[in-house]
């Protein structure tokens, strides 16, 4: 059961993580970015998985690409991708 925070639901949120292809290797996604639930002020993790190891990303909303810093993390092992979003807010959602 939630808190009394009230939650986030990350639907779409990041929803255009863009794989960066180098000539003649395709980057395609294994694993797609699933929907996410946080309570507010906590941290959200989405993740996903490329069909190739250490493909160049970059992680977008909307147009903005995004830098890591104090609300965003991005790591990256192999295929596996995450975003990790500090105190998500409701206007993350």
């Amino acid at each position: 059961k939630h808190s009394s925070l009230s939650c986030i639901c990350l639907t779409h949120f990041f929803s255009s993580l863009v794989p960066l292809p180098l000539p003649g290797v395709p980057v395609l996604f294994k694993q797609w970015l699933k929907n996410e639930e946080v309570e507010e002020g906590r941290t959200a993790v989405l993740r996903c998985e490329l069909t190739r190891p250490h493909a160049r990303l970059e992680w977008r909303r909307g147009d903005t690409v995004l830098q890591p810093g104090d609300k965003y993390e991005m790591r990256q092992e192999g295929t596996r991708a995450e975003l990790l979003i500090y105190e998500a807010e409701a206007q993350d959602a």
